[in-house]
């Protein structure tokens, strides 16, 4: 099945500030020689504005354009963060969300879905409710289910999409329509058993696009229509759809859009696979135009697809060529998704050939392009956490002085007050010298009660900021410090399997392949929690043993006792706690050890509001191993980090993590092992720090 995903463009209309730049931007250009670019004249533009609202919009504005001609993500960025900051600092809740929604835009065009997301769905909240332009909550809420179906999150984008076609059908907005409608069919046909939705979704935003005589919208729904019947193969269908669209782009002179006609004309032909000669065709009528359009990306993608080709032709030497120059072409894009796909194909094909050499470097290759894709992904989702928090802190910020400057307000207006009331009773009560005094001292008196409730009220008020901060922090080092989970063990495990279906073991691979998919499976889920139930954790760490277990040819044996027991399934723990000691036990305790029986044991005690959990190995103990036997290499989290993420744990939640280890010695006193005891106390009153 081929899933096609077609992206729509979301912009603003253009607000009079901006026909004020392009109208300064002409005259520049006629008194120049056309010799400045839109990026300079917005750059003479912003530094001579003195409009900070003003100064704002270019800001988004040069931040796009920056995009567009030079791509620098550093100093887009820098825009973006400035006009937010300066959107706040002038308390205008319409242009904080429009500088929110550009920063989103930016994340979205650098495929940083997740960030880009979260910033559109802010944009649309501040204003939702607002009496403010409908046209904006519309862009917000599109460029929302946008960024959400980019990111494969459909149930997200299809909440949004629905917001912005129900606004624009209170407007009668047919722009709007055409736009939601066709990001719901592209929704809705990622969505397993929904799929015909989407085909009237496409239907209606045709409708549209054609009610505005708009020939480029018009097209975009034919491709999308003939995706659809791409994927359902219908390829008949499918390619009446390509032949209008095909029209279209003909009258418009469009050679982009010619060049994406013959590519699923290629990709319909290449799915059905009757008629490879004239999917290749199709393909390298569309590589000839991407190639006088300058455009590296769409040639590399090509050249897989005609690779593809040649290898249901039987024909890998030709197909190794196309992967061969979409490689080249990939690595002067720094594409790294496409240098992954290309090595890991390449290696194939030369493996295939006994080329065995050079089908390892390429495979190496291909992997290590896919551990970078990952490792920027990390880093990528850390510098957006921090952005996240800087961003809220700012927010509190301004929040606060806000309430200040309103406090301070009140004080004037109270004074002013105060003022009236003495030239009152010095009218009345000029002959009253006594009863002045009085009342003057009784005012102040009730002054100095205001002021220091003010102070009380605002020192509560800025303590509870700092908790709301701290706690805040301390979650975030959480999900970091959780980043630094060791990959060798997967690796590892998938070998042992692989072993065994290698001696046709299948009965015992089956087994621990299930064993290996839910233990994966439940450390994705539990890593994106705080906290989770020990019975979970549990479960996870008898996956984890069974997995070790297998791996080194039972060389141990392990029993998880009082697991069972009702009173523990209240109790939570920060995920993946107790494999490190577990590993430790096994990697340094019972693998070095000749002992016949190597038994790891885990006792779990409940007592009270408190939970005992032993892990006891009777192994060679930590300091077991002699200078005469092999040390087996094991890089492991490390008891500093457990330590850390104890620490973390503590400061976030009202229960409290403590452990201590033991050395076991026998009657001699020698090393028998290591005994860890790790304790939970007041587990039921476990929750979040407020």
């Amino acid at each position: 099945m081929i899933r096609i995903s077609l992206r729509n463009i979301v912009s603003p209309y253009l607000p009079v500030n901006r026909w004020k730049f392009i109208l300064t931007w002409i005259f520049f250009s006629c008194f120049t020689g056309f010799s400045q670019t839109p990026l300079d004249s917005l750059r003479s533009v912003i530094a001579r504005e003195t409009n900070d609202s003003l100064k704002v919009i270019y800001q988004l504005d040069i931040a796009r354009e920056i995009h567009r001609e030079n791509h620098d993500e550093t100093e887009e960025y820098a825009y973006s963060q400035s006009a937010i900051e300066l959107a706040l600092k002038l308390n205008d809740t319409l242009l904080y969300a429009r500088a929110l929604d550009n920063f989103g835009l930016l994340y979205r065009y650098h495929q940083s879905y997740d960030q880009a997301m979260a910033l559109h769905e802010r944009a649309y909240n501040l204003i939702k409710d607002k009496n403010v332009d409908p046209l904006y909550k519309m862009i917000f809420a599109n460029n929302a289910g946008v960024a959400g179906r980019y990111n494969e999150r459909y149930d997200f984008a299809i909440t949004y999409y629905m917001q912005a076609l129900k606004l624009a059908e209170e407007e009668d907005n047919i722009r709007n329509i055409a736009i939601a409608s066709n990001g719901m069919g592209n929704a809705l046909g990622n969505i397993k058993g929904r799929e015909e939705e989407s085909l009237q979704y496409f239907e209606r935003s045709l409708e549209a696009e054609r009610e505005r005589n708009n020939s480029l919208g018009i097209a975009m729904n034919y491709l999308s229509i003939s995706s659809y019947h791409i994927d359902h193969q219908e390829y008949d269908k499918a390619r009446d759809f390509l032949n209008e669209l095909l029209k279209i782009n003909q009258e418009r002179n469009d050679s982009y859009g010619l060049a994406i006609t013959y590519e699923y004309f290629g990709i319909a032909y290449l799915a059905e696979g009757k008629d490879l000669q004239k999917a290749g065709s199709y393909f390298n009528d569309a590589l000839r135009l991407f190639k006088e359009l300058n455009d590296n990306h769409r040639q590399a993608e090509i050249l897989v697809s005609l690779g593809d080709i040649e290898l249901k032709r039987n024909n890998p030497g030709s197909a190794l060529e196309f992967f061969e120059n979409s490689l080249v072409l990939a690595k002067q894009l720094n594409q790294h998704g496409l240098i992954k796909e290309n090595s890991l194909r390449l290696s194939e094909i030369l493996e295939k050939d006994g080329r065995t050499s050079e089908a390892l470097q390429y495979y190496k290759q291909g992997k290590s392009y896919e551990d970078s894709i990952k490792l920027n992904e990390q880093h990528v989702e850390i510098a957006a956490l921090i952005r996240k928090y800087d961003l809220e802190k700012k927010e509190n910020h301004i929040t606060l002085l806000e309430k200040d400057k309103a406090l301070q307000q009140t004080r004037l207006d109270n004074q002013q007050q105060q003022l009236e009331r003495r030239r009152t009773l010095v009218v009345l009560m000029g002959s009253g010298l006594f009863s002045i005094l009085v009342i003057l001292f009784l005012q102040h008196r009730n002054n100095l009660t205001k002021k220091k409730t003010a102070l009380i009220i605002q020192k509560e008020e800025k303590e509870k900021l700092k908790a709301i901060y701290e706690r805040n922090l301390a979650r975030a080092e959480i999900l970091v410090t959780r980043l630094k989970i060791n990959p060798h063990f997967l690796f590892n495990s998938l070998n042992a399997i692989t072993y065994l279906i290698q001696t046709e073991q299948n009965s015992k691979a089956v087994k621990y392949l299930v064993v290996f998919s839910r233990y994966t499976r439940m450390v994705l889920e539990t890593s994106q929690k705080h906290v989770v139930p020990l019975t979970e954790e549990l479960k996870l760490t008898q996956y984890y043993l069974t997995l070790e277990e297998n791996r080194f040819d039972k060389d141990f044996s392990f029993q998880i006792s009082g697991s069972e027991a009702p009173e523990i399934k209240e109790a939570n723990i920060p995920p993946l706690l107790l494999q490190p000691f577990i590993e430790n036990a096994i990697w340094h305790g019972l693998l070095p050890s000749y002992k016949p029986e190597k038994i790891l044991l885990i006792d779990i005690i409940s007592c009270d509001d408190n939970i005992e959990i032993i892990i006891d190995d009777n192994g060679v103990g930590r300091k077991g191993v002699g200078e005469d036997r092999p040390k087996k290499a094991h890089k492991s989290m490390g008891m500093q980090i457990i330590k850390e993420r104890i620490d973390l744990y503590n400061i976030s939640y009202t229960g409290k993590i403590e452990y201590k280890i033991i050395d076991k010695k026998t009657d001699d006193g020698l090393p028998d092992g290591t005994r860890i005891v790790l304790r939970l106390l007041d587990f039921k009153k476990d929750g979040p720090i407020c």
